[in-house]
């Protein structure tokens, strides 16, 4: 079961109100129930790990870029998954085929919004698209998929808005609070909800079978202005 999550998020920057799905990892999961939610929407984004890179597996995600990309613009960030897939340029192919656009420390212009994906460029020898994107007029939205790179990268640039995921909520929830998240270890610090200018998904998919507690799979309805 998938919860929807709705933010109201103020920019000031938008002459007409935007309204954003955000579908963090997937993990090649079933899709039905996210296509109705495409209707009333202006974009999808999608902030990483739509694949399963063990197999590897994105039959699946494919096909939703491609449902998706024929009502609305439909925008793929990379996450640690797709980065460690053995064809990464077949990927790119296929999603591009579908419809979709996938961006890798690259960003698109869409009306007033800039979109991007940031994610670790020094690791794939990409030069830093931070201070471009800083220099687009308009409301600026990255997506990173790491939300510990929010503190050390991102916090103090000139962004309206990211979105993560990729700590799936912390897995299980006490207190409020996730367990476990992957590159941030136990009682991670950033699992889920807002932090600065950073809204992060519980995500809407598993990449293994662990159990989820008192943390439902999550889609994020996002209302800018």
């Amino acid at each position: 079961m998938r919860k929807i999550t709705g933010y109201a998020w103020h920019t000031g920057k938008l002459q007409k109100p935007v309204r954003l799905l955000v579908v963090s990892d997937l993990h090649d999961g079933k899709y039905a129930d996210i296509l109705p939610l495409l209707s009333d929407i202006d974009a999808l984004l999608l902030p990483g790990d739509l694949v399963i890179r063990y197999g590897p597996f994105y039959k699946r995600g494919i096909a939703f870029l491609r449902e998706a990309a024929k009502t609305v613009p439909t925008f793929l960030g990379v996450g640690n998954h797709e980065t460690r897939l053995k064809n990464f340029d077949g990927f790119v192919r296929q999603v591009e085929e579908a419809g979709a656009r996938i961006l890798f420390n690259t960003y698109e212009r869409l009306g007033e919004l800039v979109i991007g994906c940031w994610y670790r460029p020094r690791n794939y020898g990409h030069e830093d698209m931070l201070p471009a994107f800083e220099a687009e007029a308009g409301c600026r939205v990255l997506m990173s998929h790491r939300p510990e790179d929010y503190a050390p990268y991102l916090a103090g640039r000139d962004i309206d808005l990211v979105l993560s995921g990729h700590a799936h909520g912390g897995q299980v929830r006490l207190f409020n609070r996730g367990l476990f998240a992957p590159g941030q270890g136990l009682f991670p610090q950033y699992t889920k909800g807002v932090t600065g200018r950073m809204i992060i998904s519980a995500g809407a998919g598993d990449h293994i079978p662990a159990p989820r507690i008192n943390n439902s799979r999550e889609i994020l309805r996002i209302d800018l202005d």
